[in-house]
């Protein structure tokens, strides 16, 4: 049976958000309580399973959970002071997703990877599974033969209907996925800290474009409200090449970041292009070792992106998706309350409010915005900040 974002989604999402925003608690330990106490019941039993434990004394506690002092003065300040439908609803009100890893919803790609996320934020959409993704990273600093390749490239991808994820910062990453933004195509970005936080500012425009959902997404491991730390972007960088189908490396120094996440790639079987620079211009001393150590070289863009196309079948994807364009099922499925909201939305963007006042007065506030939350991530319908319309 196909599953579905509903109630039941949504009050598993809203425990987990909970677990996984507790300051203190890792991959490796949010992991091990899942373990322990979710794989059973879900997100749910296992915040029952914590509250149960911390009734007992302390000494208890610490021997059946394997916290530190630190970690269980956190979980109990969070029972205490957090109110999880409230949390929740904040999150939904301001148009983040939180995508636990054990739910609908959470990537494939990502789901074998070393040290998955526990969960996604997402504001925006992630990668259609259903079309090519190629990540490009590069210089920070880059030169202007770097900038010309990397809007090239990203160009060529969106004409092609391949999807772009980088991480946005200044440079190679954010110039690749403008340029595909601009050219009408599909960038995601992964970022160093919340979602909620545009990171660098100079791409406030490329971070306005996807977290509209419309041309793209930003997605982050890390809970809304956490600034940029160097520390954070090393491990963003899996997530990069874990939602990436392949890499493409334009100019690297010998020590650079880029390596990371080239080595992300390959742990991960993914191949890794390079485009080749100068000998002795030091933003191309690093893709020039990553080819004499055996990675791809892209020697024409136009080849590179039609062989791209031709590996990943897109052309079949292409023609089921047009003989699907006039049906949507998904109508027929809704319950009594979200059918009520659909109708109720117009061609016309109108505000939560009045949307909600109009169809469904005997809901809550919170409960309305989780209607219509469902129904965009259906498809049905779309918004722009708080208003909302039939998908068009």
């Amino acid at each position: 049976m196909e599953q579905k974002i509903d109630d039941r989604w949504h009050e598993e999402a809203a425990y987990a958000y909970f677990v996984c925003s507790i300051p203190g608690m890792g991959l490796k330990t949010v992991e091990k309580l899942y373990d322990l106490y979710g794989t059973k019941g879900g997100y749910k039993n296992l915040y029952l399973q914590l509250k149960e434990i911390l009734e007992k004394e302390q000494q208890v506690c610490k021997e059946m959970l394997g916290l530190d002092r630190r970690q269980m003065a956190s979980l109990e300040t969070c029972f205490v002071e957090k109110d999880i439908k409230k949390e929740y609803g904040k999150l939904l009100h301001n148009r983040i997703w939180c995508i636990p890893k054990y739910l609908y919803g959470y990537p494939d790609k990502l789901k074998n990877i070393y040290n998955p996320p526990n969960a996604l934020y997402v504001k925006g959409s992630l990668p259609s599974a259903g079309r090519p993704v190629v990540g490009v990273v590069g210089a920070r600093n880059c030169s202007s033969y770097g900038e010309m390749i990397a809007k090239e490239i990203g160009k060529a991808l969106a004409g092609a209907g391949i999807q772009v994820v980088s991480g946005m910062a200044r440079g190679v990453d954010g110039i690749s996925q403008r340029s595909a933004l601009d050219s009408g195509g599909n960038a995601f970005g992964v970022l160093g800290c919340g979602v909620d936080i545009c990171y660098p500012a100079e791409n406030a425009d490329i971070y306005q474009k996807m977290i509209s959902g419309k041309q793209g997404g930003i997605i982050s491991e890390y809970v809304p409200g956490t600034e940029p730390a160097p520390g954070l972007f090393p491990m963003r960088n899996r997530i990069i090449s874990g939602l990436s189908d392949v890499l493409v490396v334009i100019e690297a120094r010998e020590k650079s970041g880029t390596y990371i996440t080239v080595t992300n790639a390959l742990e991960q079987g993914k191949d890794v292009y390079v485009v080749p620079g100068r000998i002795g211009d030091a933003l191309s001393f690093g893709c020039n070792r990553l080819i004499a150590q055996g990675a791809n070289v892209i020697y024409d863009i136009k080849e590179f992106v039609s062989d791209m196309v031709c590996k990943s079948g897109m052309d079949n994807c292409k023609e089921k998706e047009k003989e699907g364009e006039n049906i949507n099922p998904i109508i027929k499925e809704l319950s009594e309350e979200e059918r009520m909201i659909y109708e109720g939305v117009d061609v016309q963007y109108l505000s939560a409010e009045e949307v909600l006042t109009k169809t469904a007065p005997q809901l809550s506030i919170s409960e309305g915005l989780i209607l219509l939350s469902t129904l965009e991530c259906k498809g049905l319908i779309e918004s722009e900040g708080s208003f909302y319309r039939k998908k068009l």
